[in-house]
């Protein structure tokens, strides 16, 4: 431990000197002081948890309302997902759980191991938005990246830093901050990473500004976003709402939040906010970034509201000999059965995420 904490330290502490800045006033004006990373333009006092290696880095902006809301419902699924596997682990359990993770990406030839490129990570500068329970942020560390990674829930920011603190490879640290307000400066990153995080904050159009400032002259950023065209939100998301009455009472962005990620175990709050998107809405989204190519993936066969087809589903492939695959439990914090061929076919035009690799003009 004693190890793991200077390493932080020292990672805060250059940090603070070359590419934070304080969410209040802006200022790259930011030093570690005993608790507190501290800023000497207006005074905001950024606390420090040493012993989790978490620093939080807020404006006043981001606490209360629908922002309370949004860390409620994700320190709920923090729990039910991680909580029982982060109180279990060591190095050598971390490494081999992310072999497998990484072998789980490329079966169902996802966002992490397609867009972003593994191969080229060595020294780059990747920030992660929203890592979950830190999988993916340590995947990039394993690479040689060093690695960033912010999440508004601290439980998951803590999940986050205490892997990332286990993991060989690059440079990884973790900040509780919000996505709306980043605290780095301009041009800071090489690449910027978000799967399937950005659609759930409470103004998406401010995340990808963010984004888009952070970034280098030349810089990618590489997101998953929910696709409307496609068969979940047809097939269930759009009959649940129908039959729920959510659609009647909310905006699209907080009816569709109430029915999907599931239901809270822990708590009571609901899913504040989930967007989708078409090609062209993405267009708009993404205008600032004149490269931009997108592809679609992730579809099963009970992407349809559709009494007990998940089970009939998974029995079925069981039948035909598909296991679960051990690699999701860092990501869904249970082993998961792997599209078939098919699935991963349809998924190229029907799938629920659209992957995106969208460049800053240099």
């Amino acid at each position: 431990m004693g190890a793991l904490l200077t390493v932080w330290t020292d990672l805060l502490a250059r940090d603070a000197t070359t590419n934070l800045r304080c969410p209040a006033c802006r200022a790259a004006a930011l030093a570690v002081e005993a608790d507190s990373l501290v800023c000497s333009s207006c005074g905001a006092r950024h606390p420090l948890d040493r012993d989790r290696q978490v620093a939080a880095l807020f404006a006043a902006a981001s606490h209360g309302g629908l922002k309370d809301d949004i860390r409620a419902w994700w320190g709920d699924l923090y729990e039910q997902l991680y909580g029982p596997t982060d109180r279990s682990l060591n190095p050598e359990r971390l490494e081999a759980m992310l072999t497998d993770t990484e072998d789980l990406f490329r079966r169902r030839e996802l966002l992490p191991v397609v867009e972003m490129p593994l191969a080229e990570l060595a020294g780059k500068s990747v920030l992660e938005i929203g890592p979950g329970g830190g999988a993916h942020s340590c995947l990039f560390k394993r690479y040689g990246a060093s690695v960033t990674a912010v999440d508004i829930t601290p439980e998951r920011a803590i999940s986050t830093a205490l892997k990332l603190g286990l993991v060989k490879g690059g440079e990884g640290r973790a900040y509780n901050a919000d996505a709306e307000n980043l605290p780095f400066q301009d041009a800071s990153f090489d690449i910027v990473y978000s799967n399937g995080v950005l659609h759930h904050s409470e103004d998406t159009d401010k995340t990808i500004a963010e984004v888009f400032r952070v970034l280098k002259p030349g810089g990618k950023a590489v997101l998953m976003l929910y696709a409307r065209h496609s068969a979940i939100f047809w097939g269930t998301i759009v009959p649940l709402g129908l039959v729920r009455g959510e659609m009647f009472r909310w905006p699209e962005a907080q009816w569709v939040g109430r029915v999907t990620e599931g239901k809270p175990k822990h708590g009571q709050t609901k899913n504040p906010f989930t967007r989708v998107y078409s090609a062209s809405e993405l267009d708009r989204l993404l205008a600032a970034f004149p490269g931009r190519r997108y592809r679609k993936s992730s579809f099963q066969w009970d992407n349809f509201a559709i009494p007990r087809l998940t089970q009939i589903r998974r029995k079925v492939l069981g039948w035909l000999g598909h296991a679960a695959h051990p690699g999701g439990i860092l990501i869904y914090g249970s082993p998961f059965i792997p599209e078939t061929r098919t699935e991963l076919a349809l998924g190229r035009h029907i799938g629920f995420a659209w992957n995106i690799v969208a460049e800053k003009p240099a």
